[in-house]
């Protein structure tokens, strides 16, 4: 199997779900995938055009570059326009070469991050393949699944949304492909510390946590046909 992992946080150290994405690397590599990792936030990733909006075959357009994606195509035409020449394909190559694909997201105001939010509008150009131009989706065959973590709001909403939105782009995906963790579920909890991280390098420690991880795996390793 090939396992993408891609990070979606824009914290850059003390992450929890980074934490657990170094977790589920070490596990499947265990399983003799080749994983491949990718901190998002380190790339440029120009937002997406909504070319779709000015007609539907404008998005995925031939005429649009390698990756049929204006945003991609324009930004290395003309770099200075769009804050630099825009690294999207690092995911698009990703995404290609996967069997598997991961995100991971922290939990911001009871959703996703704006990171996550800009790769997925940049993924309309795949699953308009499908829909406007009747070819293939790219992302058909490949499983998704979702991490995503936080202090004490929402986790379990944030990823159900996720996996629905990543089924409608095309993705395999079934309701337990996530692994969701939160330090509390008490609404009024603050941050007392700096970092949530010790709290969740003790779940790991657990039972529950070796479960829940390893099923995790288990599910996502597993050939499942997509129900359509």
């Amino acid at each position: 199997m090939k396992v993408l992992l891609v990070s979606t946080t824009t914290h850059t150290d003390k992450s929890t779900s980074k934490k657990l994405l170094a977790v589920l690397k070490m596990l499947f590599e265990q399983q003799d995938s080749t994983v491949r990792y990718v901190d998002a936030n380190t790339l440029h990733i120009v937002k997406n055009l909504s070319c779709y909006a000015g007609g539907k075959f404008n998005c995925a357009s031939y005429d649009a570059g390698k990756y049929r994606c204006w945003a991609h195509k324009l930004s290395h035409d003309t770099p200075d326009e769009y804050g630099g020449a825009d690294e999207m394909g690092v995911l698009y190559d990703g995404f290609a070469w996967a069997d598997i694909v991961v995100f991971g997201t922290s939990v911001r105001w009871e959703s996703h991050s704006a990171l996550l939010q800009t790769i997925i509008e940049r993924m309309t150009n795949l699953q308009n393949r499908a829909v406007v131009y009747g070819e293939a989706n790219p992302l058909a065959k490949k499983k998704c699944g979702v991490v995503v973590t936080g202090h004490n709001a929402k986790g379990q909403s944030v990823a159900s949304h996720l996996l629905e939105v990543f089924d409608w782009l095309g993705f395999q995906t079934d309701i337990f492909n996530q692994i969701v963790w939160q330090k509390t579920n008490n609404l009024h909890s603050e941050v007392p510390e700096v970092t949530d991280l010790p709290a969740l390098e003790t779940y790991l420690k657990s039972t529950d946590a070796a479960q829940m991880i390893s099923k995790f795996v288990v599910l996502m390793s597993e050939t499942r046909k997509k129900n359509n």
